[in-house]
């Protein structure tokens, strides 16, 4: 007596396709952790970009080309109070100093719209060109908050930072060089280190 699988009678190919719209229905996303604030000019497509570079192992190392963080400086013995964020700053290199807002030029804050049958629906962001940081800021191994931005400066919220009172938090930066959402140069890492913050 024969008996059929259903699973076996379908082309592999045709489960694959099934597969691959389930995950577009879904976002289309395979990262792991919170989802990123984003600053300046920068969007979820960006995200994209630096977790496909960081996850094939794709970041360099260069001391030449890699993200120079400025300020506050990490140190063991440091403590950072715990009712503010501090303004993180930072630059493209040490022999790039950048500028404040960054390099990137945008409409994203002016609201566009498209008619759809029933309603609007913003219109999908312009790609970018220019250079993109990603900061992460993890504890205790796990991931806890992270910003991509278009900008040399970045805080944390109130309420995300004064949760981590009587933590180290160690802060990681990449920074790519974008053309229309294309890498072109990067992604590069610095490690920054640890710092203390206030219970």
């Amino acid at each position: 007596m024969r008996t059929n699988n259903l699973a076996s009678s379908i082309p592999f190919s045709r489960l694959l396709l099934a597969g691959c719209v389930l995950s577009m229905m879904n976002g289309c996303s395979s990262h792991t952790g919170p989802e990123p604030s984003y600053e300046g000019c920068a969007t979820d497509e960006n995200w994209e970009t630096f977790d496909s570079y960081i996850s094939s192992g794709k970041v360099q190392h260069d001391p030449q080309k890699s993200p120079q963080w400025i300020s506050p400086a990490p140190s063991p013995s440091a403590t950072l109070p715990a009712s503010l964020s501090p303004v993180f700053t930072f630059q493209p290199s040490p022999t790039s100093a950048g500028s404040k807002n960054g390099d990137v030029s945008c409409a994203q804050f002016q609201p566009v719209s498209v008619h759809r049958g029933h309603g609007t629906t913003p219109l999908h962001l312009a790609p970018i060109s220019g250079t993109v940081f990603d900061l992460h800021f993890d504890s205790e191994g796990a991931a806890q908050y992270r910003i991509i931005t278009t900008r040399q400066t970045a805080t944390v919220p109130t309420g995300v930072w004064t949760s981590w009172a009587g933590k180290k938090l160690t802060i990681t930066i990449y920074e790519a060089q974008l053309a229309n959402n294309e890498v072109t140069s990067g992604l590069f890492q610095t490690v920054v280190g640890d710092f203390l913050i206030a219970r």
